[in-house]
């Protein structure tokens, strides 16, 4: 076996944890199977978009206009956006599941389409990687910048197709939209580089992409959390809220703080006193 699918069973392993923790953990009993099913149906996803309409596609545009050309590599750029996006949202053309999401939940529903379809991902992306004579040497733990990625993205995932569910009973084509924008602006800066755009070298675009990567990852948190709650509120949409054993306030938890398992060393924004918190259970995204 490749060692990058030794890595892509420990990717798939901690983003199913960390991610379906979140997913499912302050989930009323009712959601749970339609969230299931969500992150089940779109394992396949990314493989079906990817083999049956983007190869065609790109087949047409290669005979088009040529492979090399300019016109073709910039094109290019729009398949992610416009073939993933629409994948994701397949589930909704089933009655029941198109039921199911409600404006309370319709924000979990989404991360876990975006989380099955971003584990479907890195396997198509790890058999990309093990057919490369460059990388098929290599030990599994030399693949640690492919975990951090394929995490990220599963998270990323989920924010797009966050902009068209909570659009879904009003301007839903506007949010689909919106969800392509976000998947091409995160992926255009990957094309600039490739171009050597400015002549600034890889060096200098190696760092510009790792600057933009993190940016806009923690960009697609704060707009998970915002969409959830109304304000871009990144430790509650992670941690939830806690009440505070002092002044009994119920706060959103920070998203930094000291984490031992179940309990966390926080401060209370009311009395801004510090002391150790379990999550406060009442359900609110």
């Amino acid at each position: 076996m490749p060692n990058i699918y030794i890595m892509a069973i420990i990717t798939t392993a901690l983003s199913l944890g960390i991610l379906g923790s979140i997913i499912f953990a302050r989930a009323d009993r009712k959601d749970r199977l339609l969230l299931a099913v969500a992150i089940i149906a779109q394992l396949p996803m990314c493989a079906l978009a990817f083999y049956l309409v983007r190869i065609p596609v790109d087949g047409l545009l290669r005979n088009w206009l040529g492979g090399s050309s300019g016109t073709y590599g910039f094109l290019t750029t729009f398949y992610a956006p416009l073939t993933e996006e629409p994948a994701k949202l397949l589930p909704l053309l089933i009655p029941w599941f198109l039921r199911g999401i409600e404006e309370k939940n319709r924000v979990r529903v989404a991360m876990a389409l975006g989380l099955g379809f971003g584990i479907g991902e890195m396997w198509v992306v790890a058999h990309w990687i093990s057919a490369s004579p460059e990388f098929s040497g290599l030990p599994w733990y030399m693949f640690t910048g492919y975990l951090g990625e394929r995490f990220m993205v599963c998270i990323m995932h989920g924010a797009f197709t966050a902009m068209a569910v909570h659009s879904l009973r009003r301007g839903f084509v506007i949010g689909v939209l919106g969800a392509m924008f976000l998947h091409y602006i995160g992926n255009l800066p990957i094309y600039l580089a490739g171009i050597n755009l400015w002549d600034l070298g890889k060096d200098v675009w190696m760092m510009v992409l790792n600057f933009w990567i993190m940016l806009y990852f923690f960009a697609m948190i704060a707009l998970l959390a915002y969409l959830a709650y109304g304000k871009p509120q990144a430790g509650r949409l992670i941690f939830g809220r806690a009440k505070c054993p002092e002044c009994g306030e119920v706060y959103p938890r920070p998203l930094f703080a000291i984490n031992v398992v179940t309990r966390r060393y926080e401060p209370c924004p009311a009395c801004k006193r510090w002391h150790w918190t379990k999550e406060w259970k009442e359900e609110d995204w």
